[in-house]
């Protein structure tokens, strides 16, 4: 036995030395890789996490997605989703009411993501650029391209496709602070209601998006303070095998129709009642009868669904966003 162990000593050393050879560059040692420390170091959570930040593959498509809001493109149908979203807080809070989940692809010009939403009742009321879009229904992307923590952007989509988009040099708990001015510069949207927009007399059944994000747009806004690595970064496409950090969350209100449908407004004049003051006239043939209007429940908080937990109510700790690597 001592024998054969000498005997292969030669070999032994042979595979030590290449192993150092492996992790010398230029005479410098570099040392190996190590996996991400569980939990990251920081601030405690309000939940104690469960399970590191959940991870993704995003695949590289030599066809780019037709950005219909649809989904159905070919490319779409051979790309995994994520696992559904679940409580920012994690699975010990109760589940989400609706399914959410998400796709995503990559080529060296965008950054695809595909999202849907199961919802009976989509509506959405604000339209102009860089309103809080999150007091609406809507679906939300943070995005740390290099991973630091900081220097990240935030984008923020309703079913009206209207934008909120902006960029945060360092946490709120940081003291930010966040630039509402910052646009997402080329950035292409898209959505598809399988229903009726703002009809509570209906049942929908889901609305899906499409974003194209260009690789420039992560370029951060003229700052006078050292860079945390971002600018740096200089808005370049991932290399093969990059791993970014990216969460999403969908906010959710509760309101006035929740779990039932709104009565059909009256068309017939004859129902409707009669003030002997005055002649009632019916209404002409292009008057559409007033629908009925969602309204928030005053008082109650929104959800926060996300697909990698927070284990907070928390977005903006990027620690826990989940890691997206770009394979080919």
């Amino acid at each position: 036995m001592l024998r054969a162990m000498h005997s292969r000593t030669p070999i032994f050393a042979a595979i030590a030395l290449l192993a150092t050879l492996a992790v010398t560059i230029a005479g410098t040692p570099v040392p190996p890789a190590a996996p991400p420390a569980f939990p990251p170091p920081g601030d405690a959570t309000a939940q104690k996490p469960a399970f590191a930040p959940l991870s993704y593959d995003c695949k590289f498509t030599a066809i780019a997605p037709v950005l219909d809001g649809k989904l159905n493109d070919s490319v779409w149908s051979t790309t995994a989703w994520t696992s559904d979203f679940i409580d920012i807080q994690g699975p010990a809070l109760p589940p989400p009411r609706y399914r959410t989940r998400v796709k995503m692809l990559w080529d060296g010009s965008y950054f695809y993501i595909a999202a849907e939403l199961t919802e009976p009742h989509v509506f959405a009321t604000l339209r102009a650029h860089d309103e809080i879009v999150f007091h609406d229904n809507d679906f939300e992307v943070f995005i740390d391209p290099d991973g630091d923590t900081r220097e990240y952007c935030e984008l923020e989509f309703n079913a009206l496709t209207t934008i909120f988009d902006l960029f945060l040099h360092r946490r709120y708990k940081e003291a930010g602070p966040a630039e509402h001015a910052w646009n997402a510069v080329g950035l292409k949207t898209a959505v598809a209601i399988n229903g009726t927009l703002n009809d509570p007399t209906d049942t929908d059944i889901s609305w899906t998006l499409e974003w194209a994000i260009p690789w420039s747009a992560f370029t951060p806004p003229a700052w006078d303070k050292p860079s945390f690595g971002e600018k740096a970064r200089a808005a370049a496409a991932p290399v093969v095998g990059a791993e970014w950090r990216v969460n999403f969350s969908r906010v959710q209100w509760t309101h006035n129709f929740e779990g039932k449908t709104a009565a059909k407004p009256a068309t017939d004049p004859a129902t409707k009642p009669i003030n002997d003051s005055f002649d009632q006239k019916p209404p002409s043939a292009t008057e559409a009868p007033a629908l009925p209007v969602y309204e928030k429940v005053k008082g109650k908080p929104e959800d926060n669904w996300v697909w990698s937990p927070q284990w907070q109510i928390d977005m903006h700790d990027p620690r826990w966003w989940g890691r997206v690597k770009f394979v080919k």
